[in-house]
């Protein structure tokens, strides 16, 4: 097995454990709502936990999705300059770009390191559960950001069409 290869292994088995992370966070975040439903119209009594749940549940899905979709470009984006480009000026934009988002990643990575600290003295209001633990969210998914961009690059794969869309 080359080091190519072996990197995009890593790259998959990563997407695919973020993809079953994240449709756990979601079935949670699904019952957590439709438990707030029920017991604010049915028991008349709404849980507090629940509608905090879903929303730490939301950040972590928002950081982790975007992680997990780089690979295989799913993000939006306008691709009519690098449509136009040549293969020489288009892995030089391509490169430019990754390392502009690997930049801003570290950048966000950094400081939701120093935030998640600052913050973790502090209980949320309902599940009384370190904010640390909702602030990490900006951390880990800006890590794995960096992660996906890197082995996506070292995989060595080709740049399908419409690069601008794709790592």
């Amino acid at each position: 097995m080359d080091r190519h290869s072996g990197l995009a292994r890593v790259a998959a088995y990563l997407e695919r454990l973020l993809d079953g992370l994240m449709a756990i966070a979601l079935v949670v975040m699904l019952c957590s709502m439709v438990y707030q439903v029920f017991g604010r119209y049915v028991l008349d009594h709404a849980p507090s936990w629940s509608e905090e749940l879903a929303r730490y549940l939301m950040v972590w899905l928002t950081m982790l999705g975007s992680a997990a979709v780089l690979r295989s470009g799913g993000h939006i984006s306008v691709t009519t300059l690098v449509d136009a480009l040549g293969p020489a000026a288009l892995a030089v934009v391509l490169a430019m770009r990754d390392a502009a988002m690997v930049a801003a990643s570290g950048v966000l990575a950094w400081w939701g390191i120093l935030f998640a600290q600052m913050n973790s003295v502090q209980e949320s209001a309902a599940m009384e559960i370190p904010m640390s633990i909702p602030y990490a969210a900006l951390p880990v998914g800006a890590g794995l950001i960096v992660l996906m961009v890197l082995l996506a690059r070292l995989a060595g794969g080709p740049v399908p069409a419409g690069a601008g869309v794709n790592i």
